[in-house]
């Protein structure tokens, strides 16, 4: 038997296109239980996780633009999958899979998955649903760096270097895509977005999470993932071929430093 035959199959996307919300809400719930359900030993081929992605893009492109709570529990459904790819990590790092050298994570994966989604779509988007994407890539960000800062209140000792894999995989990924100072496959437009969302999105996930603890150690890893995040930007303020997103950058590089000072 081929390798490619041992490959847990997803579920059709198809029915996301539909013109019937009622149809493509059926078809989501399939997926996302689907996710849910998935054994952590199976995980989701790049392909399988470009297929996927590209689903929920035309279900949210084919969502009423107008119905705006509506579009933002959508949204935020979407982006929930974050934490359901972090919830298979966590499983498989009993294994150390998760968390190993070689390996990719289950997050890892998904999130390359998303940003090339959301770059290749980026130039065929119009102005009625814009407003969609952008929220989408806004509760994208801000789902991963919850679960990134979760990783380093939650794990035990023997865990943290797993934790420490994922979460610079997370950064890697960001590295690549839209944050990537000159890859041409991500438009300035994309970039320009997710640096206008950074600082207030990492540091909000960062209060969220130093709520619910009392602890200096707490405190200080989670300035760590914190500022291990903003090193992306640093890059990018640099090194971005577009004086605009340099630009950008910079005022985020700020916003970051007049709340953690040097």
């Amino acid at each position: 038997m081929s390798q490619d035959s041992e490959i847990e199959p997803i579920p059709p996307v198809k029915d996301l296109a539909s013109s019937e919300p009622s149809v493509r809400r059926s078809c989501l719930k399939k997926i996302l239980s689907h996710l849910n359900d998935r054994a952590p030993s199976s995980p989701l081929t790049p392909t399988q996780c470009l297929q996927l992605w590209r689903g929920f893009y035309v279900a949210l492109y084919m969502h009423d633009s107008k119905n705006a709570v509506s579009v933002q529990n959508l949204t935020a459904e979407l982006a929930g999958t974050v934490k359901t790819m972090a919830a298979k990590d966590a499983e498989t790092d009993d294994d150390g899979d998760a968390g190993s050298e070689g390996k990719p994570s289950w997050s890892e994966t998904w999130a390359a998955a998303f940003w090339e989604t959301i770059c290749r779509e980026w130039v065929s988007i119009d102005q009625w649903r814009l407003n969609k994407v952008l929220l989408l890539v806004r509760f994208f960000l801000r789902e991963t760096f919850n679960v990134s800062f979760g990783y380093v209140v939650t794990d035990e000792s023997d865990a943290k270097k797993g934790s420490k894999i994922l979460i610079s995989r997370q950064r890697q990924v960001v590295e690549t895509w839209p944050l990537s100072p000159r890859e041409r496959k991500v438009p300035d437009g994309l970039r320009l977005h997710v640096l206008d969302v950074w600082a207030d999105e990492l540091l909000g996930q960062f209060d969220a999470v130093h709520k619910q603890f009392e602890s200096e150690n707490i405190d200080a890893a989670l300035q760590d993932v914190a500022k291990e995040f903003m090193a992306p930007v640093e890059t990018i303020s640099r090194n971005a071929l577009s004086k605009g997103v340099k630009t950008r950058a910079k005022d985020a590089i700020q916003v970051f430093q007049e709340r953690f000072p040097s």
